[in-house]
C-alpha cells in the first residue's frame, strides 16, 4: 500500500467524459488522465462533484474507478470518490475501490445528515474508516452539501483511525478552517484545498499542501505549486494570474462549473464532448466563444 502522509500537490478531479448521448466515453477519461499525468499532476480524485458522482449508477462509478486506476498504473495515487446517500452504500463502494486498487477513498458526508447532527457526522465516517485499511479522505464541502464538518470533528477522527489523515477542505471558511486545523493538528493531517483552486496562493500561505482542481488547466497549477514549493513566489502570482482569468470567468456561472470545465477540456482537445448529465443549464454560444477568447488569451487552446 502506497504511503499517503506525505501527499502533496494538484490532485485533480477528474471529469467522468460523456458521449453526445450521455453514456460513459471511457477513451475519453483515458484521454484525460493521460493528458493530466503528461502535464506533471500528482494524483487523482475521481467520481466526486465535478465528477458529477450523483448522477451515475454505482455500476457506472465502479467502471470508472477500474477506467482511472488502469490508465494511471501506479504513476500516481488514485482517490475513488465514494460519497453515498447512506454509509452501507458508501462502505460497498468503498470497498469496491480498495479491491479494484485504489490508493484511496474520498467522501462526502450523506447530504441529509445537517448541522446539527455531528454524532452521525463522527458514526458516518468512523464505520467507513473501519471498513477499509485505505486512507479514507474527508471532503469538507460545505458550500455543496449543507453539512458543516467541525475541525474538532476531524482532529477527533484521526485521533481513533489511522487511516483518516487527509482532509479536502472548500467553503465559505476555507482558509480559517485550513488555519484551525493546522494548529489543532500541526503535520498530522494533510490538507488540500478545493473550489476550482481559486484561491491556491492563499491555501498554501495558510497551511495547505495542494489542491483538487478541475483537471483541464493542470500545467497551470503545477507551475503554480511547483514555484510556491521552490520558493519561488513572484513566479507562482504570475503563472496563476494566467490561471485567474479561466477561473473569474468560471466564477460568474456557478450553475454551469461542470459544462464549463468539460467544454474547456473539449476547446483544448483533450475530450470529444463537453455534454454534461441532467440536473443541469446547458452551455449557450456565448459561454463557448469566450471560453475560446480566454484561452486563446493565455496560450492554452488546442493547439497553442
Amino acid at each position: 500500500m502506497r504511503n499517503l502522509r506525505n501527499l502533496r500537490g494538484i490532485i485533480p478531479a477528474l471529469s467522468t467524459v460523456m458521449h453526445e448521448d450521455g453514456s460513459i466515453d471511457e477513451e475519453g477519461i483515458r484521454s484525460l488522465v493521460r493528458f493530466n499525468i503528461e502535464k506533471g499532476v500528482h494524483g487523482f480524485a475521481v467520481t466526486i462533484i465535478a465528477g458529477e458522482f450523483y448522477k451515475l449508477s454505482d455500476e457506472e462509478r465502479r467502471r470508472v474507478f477500474d477506467l482511472v486506476i488502469d490508465e494511471v498504473n501506479g504513476k500516481v495515487p488514485v482517490f475513488a470518490g465514494t460519497s453515498h446517500t447512506g454509509t452501507e452504500p458508501a462502505i460497498e463502494l468503498s470497498r469496491y475501490a480498495e479491491d479494484a486498487g485504489a490508493d484511496g477513498v474520498i467522501v462526502m458526508p450523506p447530504f441529509f445528515v445537517k448541522r446539527e447532527s455531528e454524532l452521525y457526522l463522527h458514526e458516518h465516517f468512523s464505520r467507513v474508516a473501519n471498513a477499509v485499511d485505505l486512507p479514507v479522505m474527508i471532503q469538507d464541502a460545505e458550500e455543496f452539501t449543507g453539512v458543516t464538518i467541525s475541525s474538532t470533528l476531524c482532529s477527533t477522527l484521526a485521533a481513533e483511525h489511522s487511516n483518516v489523515f487527509i482532509i479536502k477542505v472548500e467553503g465559505p471558511r476555507t482558509l480559517e478552517k485550513i488555519s484551525e486545523i493546522r494548529k489543532l493538528m500541526g503535520d498530522g493531517m494533510v490538507i488540500l484545498g478545493g473550489m476550482a483552486a481559486r484561491f491556491l496562493l492563499e491555501e498554501l500561505e495558510a497551511g495547505s499542501q495542494g489542491s483538487i482542481p478541475a483537471g483541464c488547466l493542470p500545467e497551470l497549477l503545477v507551475g503554480v505549486y511547483n514555484s510556491h514549493q521552490s520558493g519561488d513566489i513572484s513566479g507562482a502570482k504570475k503563472t496563476f494570474a494566467l490561471y485567474k482569468r479561466w477561473v473569474d470567468y468560471l466564477s460568474l456561472y456557478p450553475l454551469l462549473g461542470i459544462g464549463l470545465e468539460k467544454e474547456t477540456e473539449r476547446l483544448r482537445g483533450i475530450i470529444k464532448s463537453s455534454y454534461t448529465r441532467g440536473p443541469k443549464l446547458d452551455l449557450q454560444t456565448n459561454h463557448t466563444e469566450a471560453l475560446k477568447k480566454i484561452l486563446a488569451g493565455i496560450g492554452m487552446m488546442a493547439g497553442s
